[in-house]
């Protein structure tokens, strides 16, 4: 392993008054390294840091971001602009009193591109700015300003890990035990010199680190060894790396590097897809560095056909379509991932010049449908991302870990020998109709051939299920924001929004009104948790109706009504915010009209009608109600008889005797709401199976002579002679009977036609009734009082005897005449006026009955 040795020559220590260093001279010596990390030809490693599993950044994989010292210190290997501290290698006082520190700080154990920017505690000063001897002008302070008490203090000279360096000329003139031959041939290093000055340095030596561009890597493009941050020809640098894997480069798939690394210099919205920029210590495990590297594009590398090859997190167009001719062995199938192995939420950390290079969170990123699926319950996955240095690129990372996860469908099994051709990593479109596939798309994960049974040469491999919108660039509004000392105020509570709508609950057919609540917050970062209540509006104490998170809340069971809905937050430490109100707000999944009836359609086969209809879906639905008309033209709602009075939900069909004239249906809620329109269908009389023989009666129009009881005829037209009692009723009964001559089965209906006539008096507003919303037309145009509101009617009934009319006879009760079949010789009819409004009568202009058989 590499090291910095270092090896104590001489220490002194000064009483009251002498500089606060002490003089330590170290050599330095480089022993090389070489390793190999050896893995099964054609298996896929799968080095996907971006699992379910701890992380394996450890604290190595950070490298050394403040100065360390000791006796052997790992070498420190820089990929991409990170900003670090070094292994302190060299200390050495001079001058009167001690008044010069003399400090070697080696920052990497390699050649680096420069050094960008220079770190004193919190302060910091350009490489540009330091002048040509080393001195420190200026620096800028964390709050911006610009102090220059680092004047002719501080000394810093560079060495930048060339293999031809010379030895610092500075320190070999001023430090006697550094000599010319302490070249630290490819080892980059900062020199540092500092004048004590109590005032200056109250709290001692300053901790002096560098933003620094680091190694510089072989691009398999140009064929250029040059600095670079893609974490493609990073991966390629560490696997040829003495310090590294140390394999030879003729074992590197360079056609794969190519391709991963133009996929990470692609760029969006200006910056490049994926960058590699961190530091680690050769005390790091291949393993850990190879996982930890293939993070920062989100990658796969694997060892397969003599060759180590790699491929970012990026859509390949598929390679090959695989169907039920390529199986030669069952599929197993794994259709979930475990619960330990399966996450919602990823959330991580990243360090970065936007964290002032503090190990910071980036935003977590979760999915509010991948939550709903996994029954509410958050699963989170830590995914630190050490070689990541920026907020949008971890969120990037961390959003194709999320969607790659979720695609949990894997197979295994043998495949013919077309297959020979794919390797790990490429993607494949798999047909089979057992399992509903159609050009399901998966990747290889793993993949191995050898003979099967009867040496049936074959290919096994593992897929996993993919798909093109895991990697696609979808900004989902969370930004970043950089945590600077602008803390929240522990008593601040952020408030709330609240919105409610009201919705039914069914079970066992019983429909529930209830109210879903959604709380909601602008931000809700420090929300801890919310509290939810409601009461009537006209009720003077709120219940509690949750405490919990964001989202919905339901208020169940509730009568239709006007209810006060209120919530607030709760932060972290328990505080609890300012009511947000919601009032007033009507909760009735009832309210309003239901659903008109559709598909109304009748078959008439022998003496029956069978009516149908499509079934409403309304989930308030209560019934529908049937009527009929003896009429083939004019039938409406209010000039029509029910005949069925209540069809009850799920029912959509009803049988009747079979009769010609108009049927009507029309759909009622549970709040006795019905609907706008009414469903009608007509049956002629020509479509009904013949009777041989048909007697009618006399028309009783427009005399009306037979026997009146609380009826008069006015202008040819039968009415109800008006009372004062609210519910006028009047009764017709015809003056003769229909004799059949022998008793049998006949079809007995009444006819009758009429309108609605007001005969209160002065027609005022008063008078008409129902609200506005129950009148037909448009109110500015609406002038007729015979419009019909279903407030009058008409019923024609029947009595049989199986008697001689002629005689004394025995005649049966009443029953409507409405087209059933009924045993008799002869029949008698009478009509019966209704009204339910005082001031209105149905004025009958049509009125007879017929007996067929």
């Amino acid at each position: 392993m590499a090291v910095f040795t270092a090896l104590s020559v001489a220490v002194a220590t000064y009483g009251a008054g002498a500089s606060f260093f002490s003089a330590v001279g170290v050599f330095i010596s480089s022993a090389g390294f070489t390793g190999q990390l050896l893995l099964s030809a054609a298996t896929s490693l799968v080095l996907n840091a971006l699992t379910p599993k701890p992380s394996a950044s450890g604290g190595a994989n950070r490298g050394y971001q403040v100065n360390s010292r000791g006796a052997a210190l790992d070498h420190q290997i820089i990929y991409g602009k990170v900003r670090v501290g070094g292994a302190i290698v060299y200390d050495d006082a001079t001058g009167v009193n001690n008044k010069f520190l003399h400090r070697i700080i080696a920052v990497a154990g390699h050649e680096v591109q420069s050094f960008d920017r220079i770190y004193i505690n919190d302060s910091y000063i350009d490489f540009g700015d330091i002048a040509g001897d080393g001195n420190i002008p200026s620096v800028v302070d964390p709050d911006g300003s610009t102090s220059t008490r680092y004047n002719d203090k501080i000394r810093i000279q560079f060495g930048y890990g060339t293999p031809t360096q010379p030895a610092n000329a500075a320190l070999v003139s001023e430090s006697p035990n550094w000599t010319a031959q302490h070249t630290l041939s490819g080892i980059a290093y900062m020199y540092v010199r500092l004048a004590f000055d109590a005032d200056v340095f109250p709290n001692g030596i300053p901790t002096i680190t560098a933003e620094v561009k680091g190694k510089k890597v072989y691009d398999p493009r140009t064929t250029t060894t040059v600095w670079s941050d893609n974490p493609a020809l990073c991966l390629r640098d560490y696997l040829t790396s003495k310090y590294g894997v140390n394999e030879d480069a003729d074992n590197i798939d360079d056609t794969l590097v190519t391709a991963a690394a133009n996929v990470c210099d692609q760029t969006i919205s200006g910056l490049a897809r994926y960058t590699c920029n961190g530091a680690f210590t050769t005390g790091s495990t291949p393993y850990d560095l190879l996982q930890s590297v293939l993070t920062s594009m989100g990658g796969t590398m694997w060892y397969a056909q003599g060759k180590w090859r790699m491929k970012p997190a990026y859509w390949t167009t598929p390679v090959m379509d695989l169907n039920e001719d390529d199986f030669r062995s069952s599929v197993g199938v794994s259709t979930r991932h475990s619960r330990r192995d399966n996450f919602n939420v990823v959330k991580g950390t990243f360090r970065g010049a936007e964290t002032n290079w503090q190990v910071t969170d980036y935003p977590q990123v979760t999915n509010a449908a991948f939550v709903t699926v996994d029954g509410g319950q958050e699963s989170v996955v830590d995914v630190n991302l050490a070689f990541t240095d920026n907020s949008i690129e971890a969120r990037r990372l961390a959003r194709v870990a999320l969607e790659a996860n979720r695609q949990q469908l894997m197979i295994s099994a043998s495949f013919g020998l077309r297959t020979l051709a794919l390797q790990v990593g490429d993607n494949v479109r798999v047909t089979n109709t057992r399992f509903g596939w159609v050009n399901k798309e998966f990747t290889v994960m793993s993949w191995s051939f050898g003979l099967a049974d009867e040496y049936d040469l074959q290919v096994n491999m593992i897929l996993q299920e993919t798909a093109e919108s895991i990697f696609d660039e979808v900004d989902d509004g969370i930004v970043y924001d950089r945590d600077n000392t602008n803390l929240p105020n522990p008593f601040f509570v952020e408030g709330v929004g609240i919105s409610a709508v009201a919705s039914v609950q069914i079970s066992n057919q019983k429909v529930s009104n209830i109210a879903l609540v959604n709380i909601t917050a602008t931000d809700g970062v420090y929300i801890d948790s919310v509290n939810v209540e409601y009461k009537l509006s006209s009720g003077s104490i709120y219940k509690a109706l949750g405490t919990g998170t964001l989202g919905f809340y339901e208020a169940v069971n509730l009568e239709p009504n006007f209810y006060d809905f209120r919530a607030r937050a709760i932060n972290i430490f328990g505080v609890k915010g300012e009511w947000t109100y919601l009032l007033n707000k009507e909760i009735n999944a009832f309210a309003g009209d239901p659903s008109d009836v559709s598909g109304f359609d009748i078959e008439i086969s022998g003496g029956t009608t069978f009516l149908s209809w499509e079934p409403i879906s309304d989930p308030d639905l209560s019934h529908y109600e049937i009527k009929h008309n003896s009429n083939t033209s004019g039938a409406n709602w209010g000039n029509s008889t029910t005949i069925i009075k209540k069809v009850a939900r799920p029912a959509s069909s009803a049988t009747l005797p079979a009769r010609s004239g108009t049927f009507l249906i029309r759909s009622y809620d549970k709040e006795g709401n019905f609907s706008v329109d009414v469903s009608t269908i007509v049956v002629l009389a020509s479509e009904l199976p013949s009777m041989g023989q048909t007697e009618f009666t006399a028309d009783q129009e427009p005399t009306f002579t037979g026997t009146k009881t609380n009826a008069i005829v006015v202008s040819s037209a039968l009415e109800i002679d008006i009372t004062t009692s609210s519910s006028p009723t009047g009764e017709y009964f015809f003056p003769s009977y229909i004799d059949v001559d022998t008793v049998r089965s006949c079809i007995v209906t009444g006819f009758r036609t009429f309108t609605r006539k007001f005969d209160g008096g002065t027609l005022l507003w008063d008078n008409i009734p129902q609200d506005f919303d129950t009148w037909p037309d448009l109110f500015d145009t609406w002038t007729t009082e015979t419009t019909a509101f279903g407030d009058t009617g008409v019923t024609v009934f029947v009595s049989a005897t199986y008697d001689d009319p002629s005689g004394t006879p025995s005649w049966g009760s009443y029953l409507p005449a409405n087209g059933a079949s009924i045993m008799g010789r002869a029949f008698r009819f009478k009509a019966e006026l209704n009204s339910s409004n005082a001031k209105y009568t149905p004025s009958l202009t049509e009125l007879n009955a017929s007996v067929a058989y």
